[in-house]
């Protein structure tokens, strides 16, 4: 596998999505290539992914498997971020290597650990049965503070976003072994007012960013929960004016939905004829950033 690829960039429904006959949805099937997008996930390397999610099993045989796969760091608990599936797919493994997959939560999505620990229904009742074998293991984090996980120093900042433990996502600042600032935004609406403020110490190098909505018009200009092409170029010029992100800063859209109508070829035209400064480039599955 390559580093820093992205495994899935849509949004919860993937596209095309399978119930649905919509344009966009039918383009997709027809044309196929970087019109398709599976559910959103991010590889940073071998070792470490931004979310572990529903298309995780087509992924893994896609783009690289995870056989050295160690740590998670979850966005939210939505389940299009968040299989728990997966951790029974690694207990099934015959030949893995002798670590526990760490999952890395903030605030209350922690506590949907205590749901699966009580919940039969949820993988047969083993989520404790996993803990104690080290299959798996889970790991509270807290908005604002660095931790060191593997090569990398990681902090999580708070989305404008609640997942289903009614937590506020994590968006994660993640410094590179090269030095180089990777940003993670989504899934978040327009930013809160204490996330713009954390920003401000940092130069992004690499800035992921959703788009969920993409040409949507009635959302408001500043939305919770998702952006749209409107709303990312006013986060984008705030984040500009910060001196957060500057001209050498390279953009990456994802988390894309199959709402309003608009294909990747539309998207890259719409952010090709923008007055910021910055290369923006509208993410596909399997895409790598070249570090």
């Amino acid at each position: 596998m390559k580093d820093l690829t992205f495994y899935g960039t849509s949004a919860a429904e993937g596209i095309p999505s399978p119930f649905c006959d919509c344009y966009l949805c039918r383009n997709a099937r027809e044309k196929g290539g970087k019109e398709v997008r599976k559910r959103s996930m991010f590889r940073i390397n071998e070792e470490i992914t931004l979310d572990l999610g529903a298309d995780s099993f087509v992924q893994a045989i896609m783009y690289g498997d995870f056989i050295n796969l160690e740590h998670v760091l979850v966005t939210h608990t939505h389940e299009d971020h968040f299989a728990y599936m997966m951790m029974n797919v690694r207990n099934m493994a015959t030949h893995r290597i002798d670590r526990p997959l760490n999952y890395y939560m903030t605030d209350k999505a922690y506590d949907i650990l205590e749901f699966y620990r009580k919940s039969k229904p949820i993988l047969k009742g083993c989520v404790n049965e996993l803990i104690e074998r080290n299959i798996i293991a889970f790991h509270r984090l807290e908005f604002g503070h660095a931790y060191k996980i593997s090569n990398l120093e990681v902090t999580p900042l708070k989305g404008n976003h609640y997942g289903n433990m009614q937590e506020n996502s994590a968006n994660y600042i993640v410094k590179l072994p090269n030095g180089k600032i990777l940003f993670y935004g989504l899934d978040t609406g327009y930013y809160l007012d204490e996330t713009f403020e954390a920003l401000k110490k940092y130069h992004i190098d690499y800035y992921i960013s959703e788009c969920t909505f993409g040409t949507a018009k009635d959302r408001g200009l500043k939305p919770d929960g998702h952006l749209d092409v409107d709303s990312c170029k006013l986060v984008f010029k705030n984040l500009l004016e910060q001196h957060t992100i500057d001209e050498d800063t390279k953009i990456y859209l994802t988390h894309i939905n199959h709402c309003h109508l608009s294909t990747h070829e539309d998207l890259v035209e719409i952010f090709d004829n923008t007055d910021l400064p910055c290369e923006i480039n509208v993410a596909y599955d399997g895409m790598s950033i070249e570090d």
